[in-house]
């Protein structure tokens, strides 16, 4: 009898081995991979930001209503100026779905100056908690019935590394313009 001759490969056990490895592998190394891309991210959010701004114009307008936008460090609220019992004006939170802050999954910073001061940021409890009669919470930015916007502003939205900024600022040209600063 004679024997037969091994012609060198592979068999099928091994090579199922070998990919079951490889698969594991690629496996633990997909799911170590962070797949937020935080640059698209804050600039999706400060376009989004500026389009929210642009829609509280247009609303401002259509509607004959003055509304307004106050930031905080990570967040915004739109707000509505109400005539009270004593035909005063008072700014509130205007609570429509189409202008709210969109979470995102990336921790964000927001810088504010107005017609080039430098604003100091608070949260919305410390405010409300810091507010009185004489000295009430108001928007950063007024969207005014008559179609201005005012006064002159620049928010810049960044990650909390500060790698990725972009700014929304008043333009020249366009009433709302976006800048990616690095």
């Amino acid at each position: 009898m004679q024997r037969a001759r091994r012609i060198g490969g592979f068999t099928l056990i091994e090579v199922m081995v070998v990919v079951a490895i490889i698969a594991i592998m690629a496996g633990a190394v997909v799911l170590k991979i962070d797949f937020r891309n935080v640059g698209t991210i804050v600039r999706d959010s400060a376009q989004r930001t500026r389009l929210l701004m642009m829609l509280a114009a247009d609303e401002a307008v259509y509607a004959r209503q003055q509304l307004g936008i106050r930031f905080h460090p990570n967040n915004y609220e739109f707000y509505i100026l109400t005539n009270n019992e004593d035909g005063e004006g008072t700014w509130q939170i205007l609570e429509d779905d189409r202008l709210k802050f969109a979470e995102v999954p990336v921790e964000m910073e927001f810088q504010v100056d107005i017609s080039g001061i430098p604003i100091v940021l608070e949260e919305l409890e410390d405010e409300i908690a810091n507010a009185s009669d004489e000295d009430p919470i108001k928007p950063h930015v007024l969207f005014l019935s008559n179609g201005e916007m005012m006064p002159d502003f620049r928010i810049v939205i960044a990650d909390k590394d500060a790698e990725h900024e972009h700014a929304i600022s008043t333009g020249e040209i366009e009433p709302i313009v976006i800048e990616h600063l690095n």
